[in-house]
């Protein structure tokens, strides 16, 4: 029964996972630069799962290549094990995506999602197997997949500065799911470090606001759009006026699944 009720809480903290520093090396680059990030997430004081990242930053362009390995816990989480790419460019607003793929093993299933871009709007999504609409299911409409971004690319925020950051609304697509994420002032901005970063960050409250591609009433999402705490807590890119997440908390029925980034680090 756990495991049902926290099934859209998984996918959501999967979500997370990839947020946390995966594109921190995402400066204005004449020549490829490339970062190494790893992050840990856990609940209730245990590891559930552990992702590692390379993203190559040049000309403006960024991709990102990754993995997620989780462990099944309890029945709450089953065991999933995925890679991913995600393609795009950097502009004044922030990061526009090309290309998201997801490819990954969840209990015995193999699962996949890509997502095609042109100029901020969705063109094409494919899921294999594809998504069963169930009872009270909302629909997507054509406006819901415009100005949007897949889940890593749309996480950046584009500020003049660090108090600006939590005055925004992030448009973020899965696949399946769309949702915008509403960020609100939290506390002046704090030192935050970890390996290979130290600097300022603040942190958000996130208002989890489900637009389409979900079933209505179920438990789970109910409880993240109305009873979950979540919040986002974001660095600087150095001078890019970019602002990334380095840590991220949420509430799901049994506890608060935290996402923090052990390293990030320039490797080449």
């Amino acid at each position: 029964m756990i495991g049902l009720n926290l099934r859209l809480s998984q996918r959501w903290t999967r979500t997370f996972a990839s947020l946390s520093l995966v594109l921190l090396g995402a400066l204005p680059a004449q020549a490829a630069d490339t970062y190494r990030s790893d992050y840990r997430v856990s609940l209730l004081g245990l590891t559930l799962a552990k992702s590692y990242f390379t993203t190559s930053v040049a000309d403006g362009t960024y991709t990102v290549s990754g993995s997620l390995k989780s462990s099944g816990l309890a029945s709450v989480f089953d065991d999933t094990k995925g890679k991913i790419d995600v393609k795009g460019q950097f502009t004044k607003t922030g990061a526009v995506p090309s290309s998201y793929v997801v490819n990954y093993k969840h209990g015995n299933k193999d699962k996949s999602t890509s997502i095609a871009f042109s100029n901020g709007n969705v063109t094409e999504t494919t899921n294999v197997p594809p998504v069963k609409k169930k009872d009270n299911w909302v629909e997507l409409s054509p406006g819901a997949l415009q100005a949007v971004a897949d889940p890593i690319s749309g996480i950046l925020v584009a500020a003049d500065s660090i108090g600006k950051v939590c005055t925004q609304t992030l448009h973020l697509y899965d696949g399946q799911t769309r949702v915008d994420l509403k960020l609100s002032p939290a506390g002046s901005p704090k030192p935050f470090s970890t390996k290979g970063f130290e600097g300022d960050a603040v942190t958000c409250s996130v208002k989890f606001i489900p637009v389409g591609g979900y079933q209505s009433g179920r438990k789970a999402i109910e409880y993240l759009k109305n009873q979950s705490t979540i919040s986002l807590t974001f660095a600087s890119l150095g001078k890019s006026g970019i602002y990334s997440p380095v840590q991220a908390k949420i509430g799901t029925q049994i506890g608060t699944v935290t996402v923090y980034a052990t390293r990030f680090q320039h490797v080449e």
